[in-house]
């Protein structure tokens, strides 16, 4: 499983990218932004993390924490 950098996620803007991963820490229902499958907790066991998903059609994980802190620094304010 490969991790997802934030180029990837083909989003313009900081508000879009910080959209996205607020979704995913509320665990709203999120489409994987590559194909539009839905997303899935990396780690179902230790159901207080909601810091990383997975997308199974696209073998990718994102990690929220990596992706904020990419996004700190290549987009900040």
């Amino acid at each position: 499983m490969e991790r997802v950098m934030l180029k990837e996620l083909k989003m313009n803007s900081r508000n879009e990218v910080l959209a996205f991963l607020k979704k995913l820490w509320k665990e709203e229902k999120a489409s994987c932004p590559m194909c539009g499958e839905p997303l899935e907790l990396l780690h179902k066991k230790a159901k207080k993390d909601d810091c990383d998903w997975q997308c199974k059609h696209c073998d990718k994980a994102f990690k929220t924490m990596h992706l904020l802190d990419e996004l700190n620094q290549k987009m900040p304010q």
